[in-house]
């Protein structure tokens, strides 16, 4: 009689949780819809542009991921999107179980004027300075703030140096609010932990900033393709 009481109180809490998780979806679904109705943008639950396919390197993480709750349209005349990320590392505990490990992001992408090499900025940590003295080649800076702080990949230093002036590392170090950004071509990748989406145009103004930091040297020595 216990067990099949205690089968019945855990199905109800199961099926609570998994309600709460639905009424949750919804708002926020709901959440952006109107957001991107009020500023005039589309919106589309899936990711109808394949917007995952895109050549970023947080866009090869995991073991499997996804792009969804996409809201575009042009912000300060330049194409924008914003919209949810999340991919899973799955592991196996050894003895036929499986377990998933979530990592979730909200992304904005906008497109400049330039045709860049790829460049990815993550924070530095102690695993990524043990990498750089297993000998990855990370590009380091004449800032060592900016070098404690941030971890620089590209594998032309010529555009890292051009890109990252002292102006726009002290910007980048007085606006860390980002996981990780990436410029490949003419787009630039904002992720940060996944928002309300009430806080959802605070990525655009961002990367209005990181547009405005931009040296124009960038624009003249790699211009579209």
């Amino acid at each position: 009689m216990e067990v099949a009481v205690l089968f019945v109180v855990g199905g109800a809490i199961i099926a609570l949780v998994a309600y709460m998780r639905y009424q949750a979806r919804q708002r926020r679904i709901q959440g952006v819809a109107a957001l991107a109705q009020r500023v005039g943008f589309t919106f589309t639950r899936e990711d109808v542009d394949r917007v995952v396919t895109m050549p970023f390197k947080l866009f090869a993480e995991g073991d499997r991921r996804q792009v969804e709750l996409v809201m575009s349209g042009t912000h300060n005349e330049r194409p924008l999107r914003i919209f949810d990320y999340w991919y899973y590392d799955e592991s196996n505990n050894g003895q036929g179980g499986r377990s998933r490990s979530y990592h979730r992001f909200t992304c904005a992408l906008l497109t400049l004027p330039a045709g860049c090499p790829p460049l990815r900025v993550t924070h530095e940590d102690f695993m990524t300075r043990l990498g750089g003295h297993l000998g990855l080649n990370d590009v380091e800076f004449e800032y060592d703030d900016f070098n404690r702080r941030f971890r620089v990949k590209c594998n032309e230093q010529k555009f890292a140096f051009a890109l990252l002036d002292g102006e726009m590392m002290q910007w980048l170090l007085d606006t860390d609010t980002f996981e990780s950004i990436e410029v490949v071509g003419p787009w630039v990748l904002l992720a940060g932990k996944q928002l309300e989406p009430a806080h959802w145009l605070e990525l655009g103004a961002w990367l209005d900033q990181f547009h405005a930091h931009v040296p124009p040297v960038v624009y003249t020595t790699y211009p579209p393709t």
